[in-house]
Order: C-alpha cells, then sequence, then structure tokens
C-alpha cells in the first residue's frame, strides 16, 4: 500500500485512480515517536531512552544536558503537529535558578520553517506543549533545537511525537476478520461509567455502547500470570499450569495466537513489562512478534495503531496489555498525569501520601494489607481516587487508539474487545491489592465490539469466564475451539458455574458464591441478596456449600484430565526468577 501526503490536487487524483480501479482512498492518522524510534541525536549520537521517575510520575525519556544540541529528521504528511513533554529535574544545591528552555525550530526541505520556544519551570513538573507544522507539511523535515537548563538540572524529555494525515489506496479485499483483544491489568468492574454522577471514562463508556457487554464476568484467577494464561488458552490454571509463582504454561497447550497463526493470520502483541506476562512463561508462544516494554498506556495506544494499521490488508490477531491501572513500583502506589503527593495533600490534606515506614508505591499497598504498616482512615479513599486517575489516564489512551481507527475507516470491520485479568480491593473486605477471590477482584469488565455494528449496546447478565475468551474469537473467525475448556460466548448457558482461582477456588452458581481454600474457613454468599459478600451462609447452607464443592471438584478433575491428554511434550512449568523479577514481584506481596 503506497502512502504519500493528503494535498488538495494529489488527493484528488488519488480518488479519480482509486475509482478507476475499483478501489477507495483512505485517510490515516501516522505517528512518529521521536523518543522511542531513536530518531533524536545529540553529536550525531541516537539518544538511548530510560526509565526515569520524577515529580511521582514514572515514563520513558531521554535526558538532555545543558547546551545540548538536539536534532532529528522525518517526513511531515498533511496536518501535522508536533508534541513535546518533559521536565526539568534539578539536583541537591541546585535551587538558586528554576526555569529552562528548548529553542530552535523546525526546518522544511522546501523552505518552510515553525519557530520552538518554550520556557518551562520546576514548579511546573511534566509540562506539555503541541505545535502546529502546517508551514513545513508535504515533505521532509528537519528539528533542530538547544536545551538552556539552569546549572545541576537536566531535562528528561518523555515525548516528542509527530501526528500527521496520509492517504493510501485500498484495492478492493475480500471480508477479513481483523482481531484486537486488549487486556487492561487490574480494572475493576465497576471503574467504568457513572457510578458517582461523572465519568472518569468517556471513551470506554462509548465503546460500551458500541459492544456487547457481558455484566456478570468473572477473570479465571485473581492475579495476573494464570488469568491471562487461561484468556489466551481457554483452559483453566490446572490445565495449562501457570499456577504457581515459578511455573510457566505447560509447552504443551495450545495458546489461542497458536490457532490463529497456524489459519494464516498474522499474529502480534504489544505487552508491558511486568514480569508476569514475559515470554519465559510461554506467552510468546504462537506470535510472529511479542514485544514487552516499558511504556505507559498511551505510548502503547500509538504504536498499537500504527501496527494494526501496516496489517489492514490481511487477517490478524493483536493482543494489547496495559498497565495501568496496576500500582506502581516508585512513590505513588497508583500513578496517573498530573497526580503528586503534592496535589494529593492539596486535595485531601495528607503530607508525604505513598510511603509509610520506607514502604513506598506498590510495597506500601502490600504492607497496609499485611498489617505491616497502620491504616489510617483516609487510606482507602485517596488509594481508591488515585487508582480512578489512573483509569481516566488509561481511557484516554485507549479513546486515541479508538479515535485513530475510526478515522481511519477500519473501525467498523474490526472485532474489539477490552478485558481485564484482575480486579482492586480498597479494604471492602479487609485488605487491599489482589490476593482474595471477592467480587471486586475476579469480576471484571468484558466488552466485544462486534464488525459492522452487530449486537451494539446488547447487555448481557448471562455469568461468563476468562476462558470464554478464546473460543468466542476462533468461533466468530470459522476456526475450530473444540476440546477447549470454555465456551464461546453466544452459546453460553446461565446454568453452566464459574470457577475462579488457583491455590484458592472461587464457584458460582446458581446465583451462590463459595470461596474454598486452606487458608480460611469456607465462604458462602447469596449474590442477589447480598451482592456485597458481606454475610457468610457457609453454616446455615451445607446444602449449597456441597453442591458447589462437588462442581469445583467435577471442574477440577476435568482440567487435570485435559492436562494430561496433551502427552509428554510438555514441561515441568519452573522459571527462574532473576534478581529484577523477583524485587518486582515481592513489591506485590507475591513472594510472601
Amino acid at each position: 500500500m503506497k502512502r504519500r501526503a493528503i494535498t488538495g490536487p494529489v488527493l484528488a487524483v488519488a480518488v479519480v485512480l482509486a475509482a478507476q480501479s475499483c478501489g477507495r482512498p483512505a485517510t490515516e492518522v501516522r505517528f512518529v515517536d521521536l523518543v522511542t524510534d531513536q530518531r533524536l541525536r545529540v553529536d550525531g549520537l541516537r539518544l538511548r531512552t530510560a526509565e526515569v521517575v520524577a515529580y511521582d510520575e514514572t515514563w520513558v525519556a531521554v535526558t538532555l544536558d545543558e547546551g545540548a544540541e538536539v536534532r532529528a529528521d522525518f517526513d511531515v504528511f498533511d496536518q501535522p503537529s508536533l508534541t513535546l513533554a518533559g521536565c526539568l529535574a534539578c539536583g541537591e544545591g541546585s535551587d538558586r535558578e528554576r526555569t529552562g528552555g528548548l529553542e530552535g525550530s523546525i526546518e522544511s526541505a522546501r523552505g518552510g520553517r515553525v519557530d520552538l520556544d518554550i520556557s518551562f519551570d520546576v514548579d511546573d513538573g511534566w509540562w506539555h506543549r503541541t505545535f502546529d507544522l502546517d508551514a513545513v507539511s508535504g515533505t521532509s523535515a528537519e528539528l533542530s533545537v538547544r536545551a538552556d537548563l539552569p546549572p545541576g538540572c537536566v531535562l528528561r524529555l518523555r515525548e516528542a511525537t509527530i501526528r500527521h494525515l496520509t492517504t493510501i489506496e485500498i484495492p478492493p479485499l475480500e471480508k477479513r476478520n481483523q482481531v484486537v483483544l486488549i487486556s487492561v491489568d487490574t480494572l475493576r468492574n465497576d471503574a467504568l461509567g457513572s457510578p458517582d454522577g461523572r465519568s472518569r471514562t468517556p471513551h470506554l463508556d462509548r465503546f460500551a455502547s458500541e459492544s456487547e457487554r457481558w455484566t456478570t464476568a468473572y477473570a479465571a484467577a485473581s492475579w495476573t500470570k494464570p488469568s491471562h494464561a487461561s484468556l489466551l488458552t481457554g483452559y483453566y490454571p490446572e490445565t495449562h499450569r501457570a499456577v504457581l509463582l515459578d511455573q510457566g504454561m505447560d509447552a504443551a497447550v495450545p495458546t489461542l495466537a497458536e490457532r490463529f497463526r497456524s489459519a494464516g493470520f498474522v499474529t502480534s502483541a504489544l505487552v508491558f513489562d511486568c514480569t508476569w506476562l514475559s515470554p519465559r512463561w510461554g506467552f510468546g508462544k504462537g506470535f510472529d512478534a511479542y514485544r514487552v516494554t516499558p511504556w505507559r498506556a498511551g505510548r502503547q495506544a500509538r504504536a498499537a495503531a500504527g501496527w494494526v494499521l501496516d496489517h489492514r490488508d490481511r487477517d490478524f490477531f493483536f493482543f494489547l496489555h496495559t498497565f495501568e491501572p496496576h500500582s506502581d513500583f516508585a512513590i505513588l502506589p497508583y500513578e496517573a498525569p498530573g497526580l503528586s503527593r503534592r496535589t494529593i495533600a492539596g486535595e485531601f490534606g495528607v503530607q508525604g501520601f505513598g510511603c509509610r515506614r520506607g514502604r513506598c508505591g506498590a510495597r506500601f499497598v502490600t504492607a497496609l494489607s499485611n498489617g505491616e504498616v497502620p491504616e489510617r482512615p483516609r487510606d482507602a479513599m485517596i488509594l481508591r481516587e488515585t487508582y480512578s486517575r489512573g483509569v481516566g489516564y488509561l481511557d484516554d489512551s485507549l479513546g486515541e487508539l479508538f479515535d485513530t481507527l475510526r478515522q481511519s475507516g477500519l473501525w467498523d470491520d474490526l472485532l474489539v474487545v477490552v478485558t481485564s485479568d484482575h480486579g482492586e480491593e480498597f479494604s471492602e473486605h479487609g485488605s487491599f491489592g489482589h490476593h482474595a477471590l471477592y467480587d471486586e477482584i475476579i469480576r471484571v469488565p468484558l466488552m466485544i465490539k462486534w464488525p459492522r455494528g452487530e449486537r451494539a449496546g446488547v447487555v448481557n447478565a448471562i455469568p461468563c469466564s476468562g476462558v470464554d475468551v478464546a473460543p468466542t474469537l476462533l468461533e466468530h473467525a470459522g476456526l475450530a475451539s473444540v476440546g477447549m475448556a470454555g465456551t464461546p460466548l453466544l452459546s453460553r448457558d446461565a446454568a453452566t458455574p464459574i470457577v475462579s482461582g488457583t491455590l484458592e477456588h472461587a464457584v458460582v452458581w446458581g446465583g451462590f458464591k463459595g470461596i474454598f481454600g486452606s487458608r480460611q474457613p469456607t465462604r458462602l454468599f447469596d449474590l442477589k441478596e447480598d451482592p456485597a459478600e458481606l454475610v457468610d451462609l457457609a453454616e446455615s447452607r451445607p446444602d449449597i456449600v456441597e453442591k458447589l464443592e462437588d462442581i469445583l471438584a467435577a471442574q477440577r478433575s476435568e482440567a487435570l484430565a485435559l492436562f494430561r491428554s496433551f502427552g509428554p511434550k510438555g514441561n515441568d512449568g519452573r522459571v527462574e526468577l532473576s534478581e529484577r523479577e523477583r524485587e518486582r514481584l515481592e513489591a506485590f506481596g507475591y513472594l510472601q
């Protein structure tokens, strides 16, 4: 597919040629990430990215020293803009001068010019600027800027992104099967919409209106690795075996990506580097490309849009995993642009929130959950609010992805799934994080935008599981899902029980939910009368407990039989954790 700048005469010619060949022109929104593409140069050397923490936010950025002269070459098409974002980071003893700047220009090969003059202050934190580049559109261009910084300070530049439009000629094509599966890590079922009268998720709310929604969807487990393994295979944890901390998926268990690739689909994934989704655990199996990065959701969304547009003439399966709004590793337990200890203090009157007794970020959440630091009256409220800010940033990022695909003419034909691997507790049952099996943790959003508006707005209350997603996608593509543990969602029976968990299990059936394990006594809840799961009926309804135990025993037996049916190709599933992996997992409380 040939791309070129959209200009008036050129566009008119493209329309005529496309009409003559029975094709059609399409406009695409494209992004050029000068930071992660390593197009920024200083003294001829490409600047390399690193993960940085500043003003209580974590980003992938390049670092510019005082006097650095930065250059970059790129092509500019129609309606272009440049977005720059960064912060001034100063060391101790550099308080006398607190203002810096970037000064320079973008010049085109045809003589057009856009001047760039940005000033910023330490008090600005992370700043964000956008420039119109119409004066240099339709040709190649060069960026040249100089960093003017105070002594003892550097500039962390997290974004230098070109956004512009291109046009392509699309030949007549038969119907394509194009599937995008998006897993939003740690997204509670009640995080979407407007439960308190104000929506933090307008883009996902719009997506929901275009989709079929399952309002009683359960993750297959309460934590990332086994839940995603079930999502991407259609089997329960007892079958895929990614159950223990150092245990990966059994090599003999076929993955969704393998099934798609064997049918001729292009398969690709872009996942956040959260340890659990490393290809070392078997998650890369079946993907033509499996990319693991530390990128935040905004950068991921732009990269995902680019991949989909590059493959618009192919059958494909694309998997996107975002880490937002999961708890983070640095200072704040939950991060979002513009959120800091200072803004929290101003809003809630609580100083230094995020660290207590030397425990910061995710370690603070784990310590609260384990009783290692005292819980204070406003902790749960502040944690939930900061989590919601992370959800809001995630929503903005997915909105950019969705809008890019809409404007590029692909949206109607795509099948897009948005779901999650688990939710998060905020002391509803006396704990924090996601180490239990209550509904705030294992009940998750599940929305499917079917192609061409099919079933848009349908709300389905039938209970379903993360293991049902893979067979659903295969069935839609006309591929076999025989032998999978999950059931295609459009064939789901309300009487079919739900089982979730690894070492402990929850069973949902007939309006009741039982939680079984060795760490705590068996619990039973009537979800119709007690959706908050506060009244334990285990002693008063032994008949229901026995029924749910029988369901669990049968399901585990079937899952183990499936595991054995794959034969001797499997492995022992053990993966040796690196020092960095152990450090991150300890922060989340997994190693305890």
